[in-house]
């Protein structure tokens, strides 16, 4: 008897995983009006030197003009969860 086919035929769960991972990581720097568009996502390497054995994502490169822009934005965006957190008190951890 054939077995069932579904996703882990093609992509191993630790593989999802870590794309759900950067999936999540860009959404929250989209969030944060941050594009990075040399983003990429790396597989596992047994044949680099050295091995890559964890996946990863690089962001590519930015101009110094980019992350000027950047480091605005992020300046902005913790200078408002200061203020929440002045008004309101510090945030509860999530519980994902």
């Amino acid at each position: 008897m054939v077995g069932k086919v579904d996703r882990n035929y093609w992509v191993p769960t630790d593989r999802q995983e870590a794309e759900d991972k950067a999936t999540a990581f860009v959404v929250a720097l989209r969030r944060l009006d941050l594009e990075f568009h040399d983003i990429e996502f790396q597989d596992l390497c047994d044949e680099c030197r050295p091995p890559r054995t964890d996946y990863e994502i690089r962001i590519g490169r930015i101009s110094v003009k980019e992350a000027s822009e950047f480091a605005e934005k992020l300046d902005q965006a913790l200078d408002q969860l200061a203020q929440y957190q002045k008004l309101y008190g510090p945030l509860e951890e999530s519980t994902d």
